[in-house]
């Protein structure tokens, strides 16, 4: 989100930012999700427009002759597409190069493995790009341990919440386990905030 915000705050005249939001039609819908929360409509507005004007301008380029085939139709379907990455998306996909590359050189650090360890799990989406990285097989053991260790906690967490929920438990009072439903689709999915 942070991103976002500064590309609305201080970024919307930007030529390279523009173009790029051109190019990818607008923030794609995770993203976009985001702009209410944030506002800044005038800002919005003149991003939006000139997105618009750019499907417009594809829209109108072709003649009715040129799109009444099938095949032109679909050329002017991958043209109104976006033509390249959501920014956002973009700029959180560099950032996660540096956050794993940095967890990668530090996991033979005993204290920094301790501080990984009482953290939250990667998320599957992210343990799998540390994985593919060029991670040492002793980075690789370290790293999969870890993730063992924190996927069987939520494992056993989310078995006493679904214990808790049958009608022998359900007065046993919510601990640990309330969220874990939360955190185990986090933990697939990666989170669901940016």
């Amino acid at each position: 989100m942070h991103y976002i915000k500064d590309v609305l705050y201080s970024q919307t005249t930007s030529v390279e930012t523009r173009g790029k939001l051109r190019e990818a039609r607008g923030f794609c819908a995770a993203h976009a999700k985001l702009l209410d929360e944030i506002g800044q409509a005038l800002d919005l507005s003149i991003i939006y427009q000139d997105v618009l004007m750019t499907t417009r301008q594809v829209l109108e380029r072709p003649s009715l002759r040129q799109i009444a085939s099938q095949r032109g139709r679909q050329r002017l379907s991958d043209e109104l597409a976006p033509q390249g990455q959501c920014p956002a998306c973009a700029h959180r996909a560099e950032l996660q190069d540096v956050y794993i590359e940095t967890l990668l050189d530090h996991l033979l650090d005993p204290e920094f493995v301790e501080k990984v360890r009482a953290a939250d799990p990667l998320c599957l989406p992210h343990y799998r790009h540390g994985i593919e990285q060029q991670a040492s097989p002793a980075q690789f053991q370290t790293l999969r341990e870890i993730q063992i260790e924190h996927w069987n906690q939520l494992i056993a967490d989310l078995g006493e919440f679904v214990r808790k929920h049958d009608h022998r438990f359900r007065h046993e009072p919510v601990g640990q386990e309330g969220d874990a439903w939360i955190r185990a689709i986090d933990a697939i999915v990666g989170t669901r905030t940016f």
